[in-house]
């Protein structure tokens, strides 16, 4: 859906729409000043698309992205064009298709991982960062670089940045309930944060006998979220070396070692052997999840942390008096604590454009970008969606009953990797593994269909 913003809007529908924001801390760059002002003059007349993904995950981040686009507008007489996306756009062929058949936005924002795919339509941004960006903004990100040449290090050119990374989602922080515990004669203080895979089961099970949770925590099969929530992290505190979907040098499948032997069979085991996730198990995403959490059918549950507007907005008493809370990931017993997350960060990318307005263009797309990276933005969206890729604002986010960014800031840890972003990552990740690891919940040998996924793989590397 193509929607333009324009101010036509009350004064009573801003308040309305601000004061709900406030109340949950949240403000952006948009001021009554704005809403209502007259917008200047220094890119009156330029038209640009911007197809955004950050605002698909709940309705709270989505009302914070109308506002940062209102407000830009506002400020320099630019008409932005929005169109809304969601994940499976990217993950699918619809945007590969409307890239080749020349249906482009002029900037857009979707995760670093999913779109190499895309690489060659891309606006490299190192002379924009290094040039035409405030010292605070590009010292607050600096962390991120080596991990996006990491992220690109098969291509010649990895240290050109064409995505600029805006909120870190990390892989993956869990939810917990207090009540729960509180029902199960569990004390919540001494047993948080899980301490490790053996401490969770543990945990699970009791909940489990006491608290009358029958399926306590959830293992994901749906194709989405089997690759790239809690099994990631539990592989990689095995083996840093080996967690990867990919080798070093992109020459094979990581698939075939023990660190992902373990890690899957763990994964399995909680639905299996130990009963402890839903007979859904093998359908299951992590929004499910989150939904069930919601409702108080689950405990303990592994999802992104951009699910936390989805929280703010169906239960914020619970969030406020803690209730509810995050906890940092934890590792496999016998695996390293501290190393076991990966980064899949969203980031804005400016596309490629051609014509008498080309630079305007992609000047106004770049002034568009800044908008976001001011920090009353990032930080506003960081609480609804995850922290703010600029480093210096996470301080200022700590303190929340919930203790979502304090959670977060321990998964990122100090020793953070970042997914492979082959142009097929999307495949490697998602399409390929997810029947196997389908399978293997429903039965299948663990080693068997890792052998089978790695061969598929390696396989597409060759060809």
């Amino acid at each position: 859906m193509l929607r333009q913003f324009t101010t036509a809007q009350s004064r009573r529908t801003f308040l309305k729409r601000s004061s709900a924001l406030a109340a949950l801390g949240i403000t952006t760059s948009l001021t009554p000043d704005l809403a209502f002002g007259q917008a200047k003059t220094d890119l009156s007349g330029v038209e640009i698309d911007y197809w955004n993904m950050i605002g698909v995950q709940n309705k709270i981040v989505r009302q914070i992205s109308e506002d940062i686009v209102t407000a830009f507008q506002q400020k320099t007489g630019c008409k932005v064009n929005v169109t809304w996306n969601g994940y499976g756009d990217i993950i699918g062929p619809k945007y590969r298709t409307n890239f080749t058949g020349g249906i482009q936005p002029t900037v857009m924002d979707t995760s670093s991982r999913w779109v190499n795919q895309l690489r060659e339509f891309l606006y490299p941004l190192n002379d924009y960062i290094n040039n035409d960006w405030d010292a605070a903004s590009r010292d607050g990100v600096a962390w991120m670089v080596p991990l996006s040449e990491e992220e690109n290090r098969g291509f010649p050119d990895k240290d050109q940045l064409y995505g600029l990374a805006f909120n870190i989602v990390m892989q993956a922080p869990y939810l917990v309930r207090r009540d729960h515990f509180e029902q199960a004669g569990i004390d919540f203080d001494a047993n948080y944060p899980i301490r490790d895979t053996d401490h969770f089961i543990e945990l699970c099970k009791e909940i489990q006998a006491k608290a009358g949770v029958p399926y306590p925590t959830e293992v994901y099969g749906k194709i989405w979220d089997f690759g790239d929530t809690q099994l990631n992290g539990w592989i990689r505190s095995l083996s840093i070396e080996d967690s990867d979907f990919l080798n070093a040098d992109w020459t094979r499948s990581n698939a075939r070692s023990d660190a992902w032997k373990q890690g899957c069979q763990f994964y399995v085991d909680v639905f299996r052997e130990h009963e402890l996730s839903s007979p859904n198990a093998p359908q299951s995403t992590d929004e499910e999840a989150v939904d069930q959490f919601i409702l108080g059918r689950k405990s303990i549950v592994h999802c992104d942390i951009l699910n936390r507007g989805t929280l703010l907005d169906r239960i914020p008493e619970q969030v406020a008096d803690g209730t509810v809370m995050w906890g940092p990931h934890f590792p496999m017993t016998g695996g390293t604590s501290g190393s076991q997350c990966f980064i899949g960060p969203n980031s804005f990318y400016i596309v490629r454009q051609e014509g008498p307005d080309a630079e305007i263009k992609q000047q106004a797309a770049w002034e568009f970008i800044k908008e976001w990276f001011l920090p009353e933005n990032m930080s506003a969206v960081g609480k609804s969606s995850g922290l703010p890729a600029r480093r210096d604002l996470w301080d200022q986010l700590k303190g929340e009953p919930d203790r979502w960014a304090e959670a977060s800031i321990a998964t990122v840890g100090e020793n953070p990797g970042m997914w492979t972003g082959h142009a097929r990552s999307v495949d490697f990740q998602y399409n390929l593994l997810a029947p196997h690891g389908q399978r293997m919940l429903q039965g299948a040998s663990v080693e068997e269909e890792l052998e089978a996924y790695a061969d598929e793989v390696d396989k597409s590397l060759a060809g």
